[in-house]
């Protein structure tokens, strides 16, 4: 007897009433990842839209907030350390050739 080997050869997937490739079993960790990133986003989208608070949504709401304050700062005399640069862009705007990168 000499040596050899056996195995199975997919040749078609059946789950639920559907038939697939054997392709779709050929996912990677970073498939999976790039996927979950897609639902947190997506979760993160909807929770903003509705106003409602989760860990996904609560980072893009702080910054949008601060957006708002920035844009009350710049017209009006409202200021803060954080609105002094913009305001400072805003009364001299040749200073953003000086601040664009090269």
């Amino acid at each position: 007897i000499s040596p050899f080997t056996y195995g199975l050869e997919i040749e078609q997937v059946y789950d639920q009433g559907t038939v697939f490739s054997p392709e779709v079993l050929d996912i990677t960790d970073d498939d999976i990842r790039n996927k979950f990133m897609e639902g947190v986003r997506n979760v993160a989208s909807v929770c903003l839209q509705i106003g409602y608070p989760t860990v996904a949504s609560v980072p893009h709401s702080i910054v949008n907030g601060f957006k708002n304050l920035l844009a009350i700062a710049a017209e009006t005399e409202i200021t803060f350390p954080e609105a002094e640069q913009m305001k400072a862009f805003l009364a001299d705007p040749s200073a953003f050739a000086v601040a664009a990168p090269a």
